[in-house]
């Protein structure tokens, strides 16, 4: 069993990775937090032993064996450095870095320090992309063209996600998992072509991102993230044969059962709808984490991460940007 320490009380840690922890068989043990009197109900929730009001603290815990990171984006690599350095297993929000250059400084320590270190893609393990991947993609062929949206409303400016300076805008929060497709479906390095980014005006973020992304050999990807807009996501596959549809590809519900639908020889019906059994993909990305730290070996997924971001930087790169006319809009 893992004893985990939280670096910070965030929405994500209490609602999702906090109870993934507990249902894969391991320990919610310390939390650091500098709001302590804002964070009873996790604490009583959990049953979390020790508290600190210092990051550093906790990282210094020697019962802590390993550290989940859901603080806001521009502190991942400096305390994912952090807890390397005091060797412990790392399990990082991402993005884990705000471009290249701040994964370089964190690819540099990972090497050095020999820990694990994963960046938390939970849509990863869920079994809908399992076998999209191992069963679906052989059956449609070639996959000639991918599409990916990824929407949500959030209109709060005092959110970190509309803030700059903590890296926020939806590129970095959920263009990831749309970029992330392309590398999984094409397993190759895009040039991007073309990309479009709307800013938000009081908060100097992305609140609506485009990209075309060129695979060659014909092969595109087209991306669509928003965070102002209305809640939707969808992933379109067209292959040389058939075609596939992943109806939330991203963050199914874990109390529901996920479904897809998808034809072998193409055609313009509803298709195929295969349901999975439910599952928790929170749950199952500690397992594999989990499983990574028992096993002692150095591991991360830093490769994975490195071509998400470099694809990233180059959208932002080549964006044309506009600025909407009014901050969130209603």
């Amino acid at each position: 069993m893992l004893k985990f320490g939280l670096l910070g009380n965030a929405k994500i840690a209490r609602e999702q990775v906090c109870p993934a922890i507990i249902e894969a068989g391991h320990q919610v043990y310390a939390l650091a937090t500098t709001r302590p009197d804002e964070a009873t109900e996790t604490i009583r929730t959990f049953e979390i032993q020790n508290i600190y009001t210092d990051y550093e603290a906790l990282l210094s815990d020697p019962e802590v064996d390993a550290v989940y990171i859901p603080l806001p984006n521009h502190l991942h690599v400096d305390y994912s450095i952090k807890a390397l350095e005091a060797g412990k297993a790392v399990l990082c929000e991402k993005p884990i870095a705000l471009d290249l250059t701040d994964l370089e400084r964190l690819e540099v320590t990972a090497e050095r320090c020999h820990g694990v270190l994963m960046e938390a893609y939970m849509v990863e393990y869920h079994p809908q992309w399992r076998q999209l991947r191992d069963e679906i993609l052989p059956q449609i062929g070639p996959v000639q063209t991918a599409h990916a949206v990824f929407a949500y409303r959030n209109l709060d400016p005092k959110n970190i996600r509309a803030s700059a300076q903590m890296g926020g805008g939806g590129l970095l929060d959920i263009g990831c998992y749309a970029t992330l497709v392309g590398d999984w479906i094409f397993q190759d390095h895009p040039e991007v072509l073309a990309a479009r980014l709307v800013l938000d005006r009081e908060g100097g973020v992305d609140r609506l991102a485009t990209a075309l992304l060129d695979y060659g050999k014909g092969r595109t990807h087209t991306l669509t993230v928003a965070t102002q807009a209305c809640l939707y996501q969808r992933v379109t596959l067209l292959g040389s044969k058939g075609w596939a549809e992943v109806m939330v590809p991203f963050n199914p519900d874990s109390s529901a059962t996920a479904h897809l639908r998808w034809e072998a020889d193409g055609g313009r019906g509803e298709g195929q709808r295969l349901k999975f059994p439910i599952a928790n993909q929170y749950t199952e990305m500690v397992k594999v984490f989990a499983a990574k730290v028992a096993a002692g070996d150095q591991w991360n997924n830093l490769a994975q991460s490195r071509r998400v971001i470099t694809t990233l930087d180059a959208i932002r790169r080549c964006a044309v940007t506009d600025v909407v006319a009014k901050p969130h809009t209603s």
